[in-house]
C-alpha cells in the first residue's frame, strides 16, 4: 500500500490511490491534523493528550482508543491543544 491511503470512515475503510501528503494537501488543516507519518484526524475526534513520563506522547480518542503521536509532528499537536 505505498501510495495507497486507507480511510477510515466510520464503520467503513476506503482504500485510495494517493499519499498520505497528498491526502494531507488537500484536508481543512482546521478540521483534520497529523499525528504520525501514518495518521491523520479529525480533530473533533480528540479528547486529550496523554504522556507517560518518559517522552511518549499519545493522542487518547472520543471512542477510548489512543495513538502514539510521532516527535515530528508533536509540536503542532500541542500547539492544536494548546500546551
Amino acid at each position: 500500500e505505498r501510495d495507497y491511503v486507507r480511510l477510515h470512515v466510520g464503520d467503513r475503510s476506503y482504500l485510495l490511490l494517493q499519499t498520505i501528503a497528498g491526502l494531507e494537501a488537500r484536508l481543512d488543516p482546521s478540521q483534520f491534523i497529523r499525528i504520525h507519518r501514518s495518521t491523520i484526524l479529525r480533530r473533533d475526534c480528540i479528547r486529550g493528550l496523554r504522556h507517560d513520563g518518559l517522552g511518549v506522547w499519545s493522542i487518547e480518542l472520543e471512542d477510548g482508543d489512543t495513538l502514539r503521536i510521532g516527535r515530528t509532528y508533536l509540536a503542532k499537536v500541542k500547539a492544536m491543544a494548546g500546551r
